[in-house]
């Protein structure tokens, strides 16, 4: 058996074995016996036709191509032992000669991760700062919460409360229907278009009133942002608005504190700690793309495909529980292929694919693992608020299949905050700076869960 080697991009090597020729004719003497017992040959009991008649009848091609089929699986494994290659993943026969008999494999290799230095990389932490006036905000923003309705009857003011059923049009369709909407009569109320409040003053209960505002920026279908659409308003309700005083009978009202200067600090707070939870996940975000960039991924092209299948399986099921569709019927809705559909994923797909490489060789230069009591706390940790349902939840989660998820997303939280610290410069130097690659180990994609 003759085998040549010739490397790829991306990750893959071309194999050729070729088949010497005593292997052949014993190969193609099994594969004549083997057609002489499937078929009748005059003269001769099934099986029993000698191999020059088989030969003769049938021809030497079919008998090659018999023998060739039969020895496929084995002449590649025998060639993957000789020459030490550890595939990643199933090969793909390219093509196959008959004379000689000659196998063309494509075999993926494992995925290749440098990290260089990264060791050596820092990124600039900020703190969260909450201004005076964001406070304010949320403040006045509690007032208004605590507003006194009282019904009444007259026009609508700016300042009242109402209770208002509408629609809105765009082309004919009915784009937005609401039977009983409770808004403010603000000058600066944006909901569900700017300038709806303005168009409801001067209106009675009862009355009906049609205009045309444009749609907002944010309105869910984004296809029909910024067009104009016909509203069609009934008032039902007309509200007088009283706004409590910013004073501690408001703060002993809203939370049970003692004094309006105390629930100032509790705003502060969690408008910080809101404003740093953004600062902490656009860091880990940046130092996660910064560390990609300068790291050196390759991978074949079989694991973009298997980062695909999963992206197209995790939409399949959003489409089904929000929209309540299949996704090929989603796709025809919208005008598209999946293999349109496919290769709009390949960016993000290709971006899921890296991090998780990255992450999984960040774990094994960093030495960091999971043990099973780490698996099983998180299990309770998720189970736990499901109340009566926590049992089913449980069982569910200590699948094989639930618990390797599990395991992923702990160990990713491991190796994100480990990077977090090195950015910092909180990391002493030492520990995990020898430089490895995954060609050739047993490695593993770590998925992320931030």
């Amino acid at each position: 058996m003759n085998i040549t080697t010739e490397s790829l991009e991306s990750r893959q090597m071309r194999l050729t074995i070729e088949l010497d020729e005593k292997e052949t004719q014993q190969a193609m003497q099994r594969a004549a016996r083997n057609i002489s017992k499937q078929v009748n040959i005059p003269g001769f009991r099934k099986g029993k036709a000698p191999y020059d008649l088989v030969l003769q009848r049938f021809g030497e091609d079919t008998v090659r191509k018999e023998a060739a089929e039969a020895l496929v699986e084995e002449a590649y494994d025998k060639a993957l032992k000789q020459e030490g290659i550890e595939p990643y993943a199933p090969a793909a026969l390219e093509k196959a000669d008959l004379d000689p008999i000659t196998f063309t494999f494509s075999v993926p290799l494992r995925p290749v991760v440098e990290l260089g230095d990264y060791r050596d990389y820092r990124l600039k932490y900020k703190q969260a700062k909450v201004s005076k006036s964001q406070v304010e905000e949320a403040l006045q923003d509690i007032r208004m919460q605590n507003a006194i309705l009282e019904l009444v009857e007259r026009p609508v003011e700016m300042g009242d409360g109402a209770s208002v059923s509408f629609s809105a049009t765009v082309g004919g369709e009915v784009v937005l229907k609401e039977d009983t909407a409770h808004v403010m009569v603000e000058a600066d109320a944006s909901y569900p278009a700017p300038g709806f409040a303005q168009e409801l003053v001067g209106m009675s209960a009862g009355d009906k009133r049609t205009f045309t505002l444009t749609l907002p920026d944010d309105f869910p279908r984004g296809e029909l942002r910024g067009q104009e659409a016909e509203f069609s308003a009934k008032m039902m309700e007309v509200y007088d608005q009283t706004i409590p005083d910013l004073d501690d009978d408001l703060a002993r009202t809203v939370g049970g504190f003692d004094s309006l200067k105390n629930l100032e600090k509790q705003i502060k707070e969690e408008l910080r700690r809101g404003a740093q939870q953004g600062i902490d996940q656009e860091y880990v975000e940046q130092v996660l793309s910064d560390l990609v960039e300068r790291a050196r991924i390759e991978y074949p092209p079989v694991s973009l495909e298997r980062e695909l299948d999963e992206a197209v399986e995790e939409f399949r099921r959003i489409v089904r529980r929000d929209a309540k569709l299949s996704l090929e019927d989603y796709l025809r809705f919208q005008n598209k292929t999946m293999e349109g559909f496919r290769e709009e994923l390949v960016p993000s797909a290709e971006a899921r694919l890296k991090r998780a490489l990255l992450l999984g060789q960040v774990a094994q230069l960093e030495e960091l693992d999971v043990d099973k009591e780490e698996i099983r706390a998180q299990i309770e940790a998720m189970s736990a608020p499901w109340g009566v349902r926590a049992e089913e939840v449980r069982s569910s989660f200590n699948s094989d299949a639930g618990q390797r998820a599990v395991r992923s997303r702990l160990l990713a939280n491991k190796v994100l905050q480990r990077l977090v610290a090195i950015a910092k410069g909180e990391m002493e130097a030492g520990a995990g700076e020898e430089e490895e690659t995954l060609e050739g180990q047993e490695s593993e994609e770590i998925g992320e869960e931030e």
